[in-house]
């Protein structure tokens, strides 16, 4: 569905060294899936986000979304293109001036579409996202959730093939946050949309996605599905994904901090047992990290174990096929 290939942008300055915003990035986002986009500020998140829209055309490269090439496309085609795209912001963007309904109606109008099929389709979505009855309300008698709904209506209302998500919970509540990740789940299910989630939100990564890819200064570090990702003891996108836990006003005089990491499946629960063999060993859990992500669950477990015992602690944990290291 969305497929980059070899995308380079800079941006020049007068009298100092170019920019280099995106540098030989390849990424290639499958049909209906759910793919996350992750990066500290300054990793190129934004660039790649108006290179999809063809707001910002790449230095070098292509970006093909839905089959088009959209670095080959004369102005006509593109304004066409683009309609195969929805975008949800970060703060919904809504017209203040007008009600939910005419903001979901904007795109549609522009599209010319048919009054009555306009009216329809309104329906439809507002009932797709919650908020049956709320048409004539205005932005301003909304909550911040109920913005962002219709956000996510308006961005769908055309039928577009993919739906670009650029930070879309990250100033709304966790309650809020929650509720908002799963419609944007259900409608990626209801329609088969391709979605791409742009955001700093690790949990977010966690709950929705089926892949994601991590940029630093423009580059791809790692792009895995997601279950591959949070299997990796080391990896930076498992480190990103599920952070070792934080051990703060520990006394760790004489003492060692060992970090584990292990995952299992649900129906094979294998927390208990390592747990268990912790205590064996004579060792303290002074923090720990427990996660559900997608059909796996994944533990990051700092342990503190006397300088004496450390290389049997390793050697045993390593015995039972449990990631550890000494935390430097």
């Amino acid at each position: 569905m969305i497929e980059l290939q070899e995308v380079t942008k800079i941006y020049p300055r007068k009298g100092q060294d170019p920019v280099v915003a995106l540098d030989h990035l390849s990424l290639s986002v499958p049909e209906g899936s759910i793919h996350g986009i992750v990066g500290e500020s300054g990793a190129g998140k934004s660039t790649l986000i108006r290179c999809l829209t063809a707001l910002e055309h790449p230095t070098s490269g292509s970006v093909q979304v839905a089959g088009k090439n959209f670095t080959e496309l004369n102005p006509k085609e593109l304004r066409e293109a683009r309609r195969e795209i929805g975008m949800v912001f970060q703060g919904a963007n809504l017209l203040s001036a007008r009600t939910a309904g005419a903001n979901v109606e904007y795109p549609l109008k522009i599209a010319g579409v048919p009054t009555a099929e306009r009216k329809k389709r309104i329906g439809e979505l507002f009932k797709l996202v919650g908020l049956e009855g709320r048409e004539s309300s205005y932005p301003a008698q909304l909550s911040g959730g109920q913005r962002q709904r219709v956000g996510i209506a308006r961005a769908i209302a055309t039928n577009p093939s993919v739906l670009l998500a650029d930070e879309p919970t990250s100033a709304l509540d966790m309650e809020t946050t929650d509720q908002i990740l799963d419609l944007i789940k259900n409608v990626q299910r209801q329609t088969g949309v391709t979605v791409v989630v742009i955001t700093h939100e690790m949990p977010v990564v966690r709950k929705i996605c089926d892949s994601v890819t991590l940029l630093e200064a423009g580059r791809i570090v790692e792009s895995k599905e997601i279950s591959q990702a949070v299997s990796v003891p080391n990896s930076p996108l498992s480190l990103k994904l599920i952070p070792k836990p934080k051990v703060e006003n520990y006394d760790l005089s004489g003492k060692d901090l060992i970090d584990i990491f292990f995952t299992a499946h649900p129906q094979e629960p294998a927390g208990a047992k390592v747990i268990g063999l912790v205590a064996q060993l004579g060792a303290d859990i002074a923090a720990g990290l427990f996660e559900t992500v997608g059909r796996i669950q994944v533990s990051r477990i700092a342990l503190t174990v006397p300088n004496s015992n450390t290389e049997k602690v390793l050697a045993e944990l390593k015995n039972n096929r449990i990631f550890a290291e000494v935390r430097s």
